[in-house]
């Protein structure tokens, strides 16, 4: 064989082998950016329901490949968050008024009712302060936690329940702290660092084993509902409808019903 011939047949095979480890190469890059490049959508969510929430996500992700990520505060606070940030794709706030706010400052889109919010009286485990009523949280020497009235859903909610039973300046004299959201509480109540709240009645059961709770009657109590709603800052609309409608499907129900919240039918 001549020189020019083994040279030639060198050179080809050189060619064709530096295609083949180019072709690797680029689909070790394709899948690298496919994996980094996965779906995902940004959640404001209510801390009092964070716990079905995580598991909606992981029932979701799972189902569709899309990743669910969360940033948890009270309403107040995760409104203001979307109004600063103009960005994300859903929200989870704690009652329907919470969501008419979100609407008129233009942040929301559609949205779906997911479950009952059940105020219910929270004491610690045992009850030692004796507490049976509302009207029990206006008595000399209760010490009260509340939510602050100024940014909690919780802490407003409270307020009007004792506005209808005309003890507001007897119980603001009880009020030993007022906090953010419903999980400080039921820190606060399992440490015995008060004598009562007023929580979600799914919050106080899912702590059933630090504290106890009292039911508020009905004609006495002011229930709320729980919606999710499409934010006008997302920039996938079609995969923040589809997480919407699955966390309102009879798929998600289950997992709501296991954190003792009652599903909107």
């Amino acid at each position: 064989m001549k020189i020019k011939e083994i040279l030639s047949s060198v050179l080809g095979f050189l060619l064709v082998s530096t295609m083949f480890i180019g072709c690797g190469q680029k689909a070790q890059t394709t899948t690298n950016q496919s994996n980094e490049e996965k779906e995902s959508l940004l959640v404001y969510c209510a801390a009092g329901v964070n716990k079905p929430m995580e598991e909606i996500a992981q029932s979701f992700e799972k189902k569709y490949g899309t990743k669910i990520e969360y940033t948890y505060a009270n309403s107040s606070d995760l409104i203001a968050q979307m109004e600063v940030s103009h960005k994300g794709d859903l929200c989870v706030l704690a009652s329907d008024e919470d969501y008419q706010t979100a609407n008129k400052k233009s942040l929301t889109s559609e949205k779906k009712d997911l479950v009952y919010h059940v105020p219910v009286i929270a004491v610690p485990k045992g009850n030692p302060a004796g507490i049976t009523s509302i009207k029990d949280f206006s008595k000399s020497g209760v010490k009260v936690i509340l939510g602050d009235p100024k940014t909690s859903p919780l802490g407003k909610l409270a307020s009007k329940l004792f506005e209808k039973a005309s003890i507001v300046e007897q119980v603001n004299k009880n009020v030993v702290s007022t906090v953010t959201t419903v999980n400080e509480i039921v820190t606060f109540l399992s440490m015995k660092k008060a004598d009562a709240s007023i929580i979600w009645e799914d919050n106080a059961l899912n702590a059933a084993k630090d504290i106890d709770l009292v039911q508020i009657p009905k004609e006495e109590n002011t229930i709320k509902v729980v919606p999710i709603s499409t934010l006008k800052s997302s920039k996938d609309a079609e995969l923040a409808k589809r997480f919407m409608d699955f966390t309102a499907s009879d798929e998600a129900k289950p997992i709501f019903v296991k954190y003792n919240l009652k599903p909107v039918k």
